[in-house]
């Protein structure tokens, strides 16, 4: 299966005591299929992955498996650096019905070329169902480089896609050419994620589609019509919304500005704290200039 187009990375919705709010994760997720996002990502660091316990994250992968109904791919993350945590989650998640598992590089223990390898191809074997890399150097202080990727697609089977989070665009086009025929090389950055597609990658895993599934539809769209025009113009109308959502911790921001189109997500768990009053008010204006309307 390939990971064309968008896919959401979503955020977790969350009663005040910290427990799934099941109720309005489901009402979250099919408001996203009514908007024709393509692939749903469950427990991303934007789902607070985290900060649940692994009883509160299968219940998070419970959740979008049933309120999905097999309409589209649903991915789980699996961001534990620890192997027998993700294992676990993994064999639940493919139990459950999950499409792929989305799997962070294992920071902390700074591994070798050969760990990354062989971290992988015990995943793999134990778990067995497709795989999506998850490189973010920038929070992980790990970084997959590009030859082991190719040494990684090479010698671990399931190995389908790659989220790529880097603030240079080259990274992207460099795995395009590497393993760009072999695996979905999918843009990790909302600002990113334009050029990526005009360049040659199949998708992007986005924070800001939580609020905005319809526009991003619509850009991905335009760049398969090759109406590049037409993508850069709305990516860029709706850029000072997306910067917003990302100038305080994510997501936050995300959530606050969901709560105020009537999408209840409730607040983020700590040490993350919700969005502050002045980008609160931010929020609410370019929410009302841009016409994001109520859902």
């Amino acid at each position: 299966m390939k990971y064309n187009g968008i896919m959401t990375a979503l955020v977790t919705p969350l009663h005040q005591d910290g427990t799934v709010d099941q109720k309005n994760f489901a009402k979250l997720i099919e408001d996203q299929l009514n908007n024709n996002i393509h692939t749903l990502l469950v427990l991303g660091g934007t789902g607070e992955y985290a900060a649940l316990t692994m009883e509160q994250r299968k219940v998070a992968i419970d959740v979008a498996i049933k309120a999905s109904a097999g309409r589209v791919p649903v991915v789980v993350g699996l961001l534990s650096p620890g192997i027998g945590d993700n294992v676990e989650l993994g064999n639940y998640a493919k139990q459950a019905g999950a499409d792929a598992v989305m799997i962070v590089t294992p920071y902390y223990v700074n591994p070798t070329r050969q760990g990354f390898i062989e971290y992988y191809q015990e995943l793999d074997r134990r778990v067995d169902m497709p795989i999506i890399l998850y490189n973010i150097p920038y929070k992980t202080g790990i970084h997959l480089a590009n030859d082991v990727v190719k040494e990684v697609v090479e010698k671990v089977p399931n190995v389908v896609g790659m989220k790529v989070c880097s603030d240079n665009i080259g990274d992207v086009l460099e795995l395009l050419q590497t393993v760009g025929d072999k695996i979905a090389v999918l843009c990790g950055e909302d600002f990113r994620a334009v050029s990526s597609f005009i360049a040659g990658a199949p998708g992007a895993i986005t924070a800001s589609s939580n609020l905005l599934p319809d526009v991003w539809v619509q850009i991905y769209d335009f760049v398969q019509e090759k109406k590049y025009d037409e993508a850069v113009a709305l990516h860029q109308k709706f850029f000072p919304l997306m910067k917003s959502l990302y100038k305080e911790g994510n997501p936050g921001p995300v959530k606050a500005a969901l709560d105020m189109i009537n999408v209840p997500v409730g607040s983020v768990s700590v040490p993350l704290v919700d969005a502050s009053t002045d980008l609160q008010e931010e929020l609410k204006q370019l929410l009302t200039e841009l016409e994001v309307s109520v859902r």
